[in-house]
């Protein structure tokens, strides 16, 4: 009765046994069969930044699809013609996201590299080569610019290095401190360029990679910056030249409104002579014009000068203004009692040899 009941223990006990075995067995069985793996593209070496993707340069390799990184991938025509944005190693999958359509480590055709301070750049620690930027600059309103405000220079530009350094850094190998920033812009962007540092303080914004350059390469937002200059500048110089000809206008008016009159021409002396008459004992001084009565100057003398003053005065008229003979018939009518200078003597009594002063005229 005991080894019968020691059988059925130890048959009860293998048979358990059994049952959990095959259990275990079935499930790793079943598991291995039911894992999907998938094919991607890895780097078969080490790539560096900037290097172009080449088909010696990755290969296909199987990865379970739970363990296949976001974004990898195993058509080649995604990859191909795109150089690497960082360092790639050995065994590592290679994905788009990590590329870039053009190597910015070498400087293409009609773009040049251009530099700025760090010091300058709020965002310095944390840009790298290769990330894009949009290039920014506070302007402050002068005859160039209408007003002060922050302006979109240029946008989505490449950083070529950090330090005249390439290579993208990541943890410990990043520089602490960075001197200087070059960018690669495009030739006809560097005007713009120019203007936003000699105008304004320029600074830098992290950007996407949204394309935005026009059909020659240049920069979308560069073009629209210095037409914004071109505009104002025109829009200055007209008024500027609007404002000349009003004034020239104004001027104009002054002169035809507030121009002096003509001052009467200061009546000059009319060719004459001066002629000196006595008169009841006193020079009387005459301007004689031919054709005009003549004028009164002034006299001098009184009742009591005697006929030698006479004499003496027509002698010293006669010095001072001597006669042209010719002149004698031309105002003859000034002599006689016709003349306009004739006073007939005034009647005295007395001596009967007093005679009555005439005239010399």
């Amino acid at each position: 009765m005991k080894k019968s009941a020691f059988l059925l223990i130890a048959l009860f006990v293998g048979t358990i046994v059994t049952v959990v075995a095959n259990q275990i067995l079935t499930a790793n069985t079943g598991g291995e069969a039911d894992q999907q793996v998938a094919e991607i593209f890895v780097a078969s070496v080490a790539i560096d930044i900037g290097e172009e993707i080449t088909p010696e340069k990755v290969r296909l390799e199987q990865w379970p699809i739970d363990k296949i990184p976001e974004g990898s991938t195993g058509d080649f025509e995604g990859l191909e013609e795109k150089y690497a944005k960082q360092r790639f190693y050995t065994g590592e999958p290679i994905m788009p996201l990590k590329l870039m359509d053009d190597n910015w480590t070498t400087v293409p055709k009609n773009f040049s590299v251009v530099a700025m301070k760090a010091s300058d750049v709020s965002i310095a620690n944390l840009i790298q080569p290769g990330d894009r930027v949009d290039v920014l600059a506070f302007f402050e309103k002068s005859e160039l610019v209408p007003q002060s405000m922050l302006k979109t220079v240029l946008m989505g530009v490449r950083v070529y290095a950090l330090d005249g350094d390439t290579e993208r850094r990541a943890g410990d190998d990043r520089p602490k401190r960075i001197q200087n920033i070059q960018l690669l812009i495009h030739k006809k962007d560097q005007q713009a360029w120019a203007y936003a540092g000699e105008l304004g303080k320029i600074q830098l914004a992290l950007g996407s990679d949204a394309d935005y350059s026009t059909e020659d390469g240049s920069n979308q937002a560069a073009a629209e910056f210095l037409g914004w200059l071109d505009d104002y500048r025109e829009a200055q110089q007209q008024a500027a030249n609007q404002a000349k000809r009003d004034k020239d206008a104004s001027r104009n008016r002054s002169r035809v409104t507030m121009m002096p009159k003509p001052k009467e021409e200061k009546k000059e002396e009319e060719d004459g002579f001066s002629m000196i008459k006595m008169v009841e004992g006193r020079m009387v001084e005459y301007w004689i014009v031919p054709g005009k009565l003549p004028v009164k100057i002034g006299e001098v003398g009184g009742d009591d000068t005697g006929s030698m003053n006479s004499s003496s005065t027509d002698s010293s008229t006669s010095r001072s203004q001597p006669r042209d003979t010719k002149d004698e018939g031309e105002y003859s009518y000034l002599n006689g009692e016709d003349s306009p200078l004739f006073q007939p003597p005034p009647e005295r009594s007395g001596s009967i040899n007093e005679q009555p002063r005439q005239s010399s005229y």
